[in-house]
């Protein structure tokens, strides 16, 4: 698909360093990347989708049985992947930004590993692409009605302003869940000299600044954070064989 402005985002980043501690016992042994839905590490949902959409690089970061998920890859023999290993969790925003560097300044997908999404995944990700304007904005996220999250049990993370800008007041009724799922500004991370931190501090400057907009993603997905979303997965999946 062909974006409506020539800013392309060719690279992507799957976070998954996480412990995966709500998903014992599955995790006990393997990383929550490797975990399977319908026989296949979730994460191969994920490389799926951003190879269908021709994405050029991919990072990774990982901590947690870190040697499993580099022999995956390995196996894998797949070009222009790069994994980082975390000697210590340096959370979502500090993983990022140890990995990429200050060398990496194009815009980038932000996965998280437990984002599944169940229809139209690489869709999703094209009209993130489509959708992002670099010199008005430094991040885009992916954000979903909170009866289309399975496996997610609060109540929305943010509002969506009527430009589609990001807010974390109450500009009106909905509250949007966000999905794991983003385009970022390297740049942002910079906002703050801490090696350890959360994009939620990210965001929540960027949200401020006018600068992080929504895209809001209209099917059931799923959050594989917790053991009821995979068994929601895994059906649907057998599912579609059946």
């Amino acid at each position: 698909m062909l974006r409506k402005n020539d800013q392309v985002v060719k690279d992507a980043f799957i976070l998954a360093a996480g412990l995966g501690k709500r998903l014992m016992p599955y995790t006990r042994y393997t990383p929550k990347p490797l975990v399977l839905i319908n026989g296949r590490p979730m994460i191969e949902y994920i490389l799926d989708a951003l190879l269908n959409i021709n994405i050029r690089n991919i990072y990774i970061n990982t901590h947690y049985l870190s040697e499993e998920i580099e022999n995956y890859f390995l196996n894998k023999k797949l070009p222009n992947v790069y994994i980082t290993r975390e000697k210590e969790l340096l959370d979502t925003g500090g993983g990022i930004k140890n990995a990429l560097g200050k060398n990496n300044i194009d815009p980038i997908f932000v996965i998280n590993c437990d984002a599944l999404v169940l229809h139209n995944y690489s869709q999703l990700l094209s009209e993130l692409q489509n959708n992002f304007i670099l010199k008005k904005m430094d991040a885009m996220l992916a954000l979903s009605k909170v009866s289309d999250a399975v496996g997610y049990s609060g109540n929305g993370d943010f509002y969506l302003g009527e430009n589609l800008t990001v807010e974390i007041e109450e500009v009106n009724i909905n509250k949007y869940v966000f999905m794991g799922i983003s385009i970022l500004n390297p740049s942002a991370l910079y906002l703050t000299e801490k090696k350890k931190f959360s994009l939620l501090e990210t965001w929540t400057r960027l949200i401020s600044d006018k600068k992080c907009f929504g895209k809001i993603y209209n099917e059931t997905w799923c959050h594989t954070g917790s053991t009821s979303s995979l068994i929601y997965a895994e059906e649907y999946y057998k599912g579609l064989k059946s």
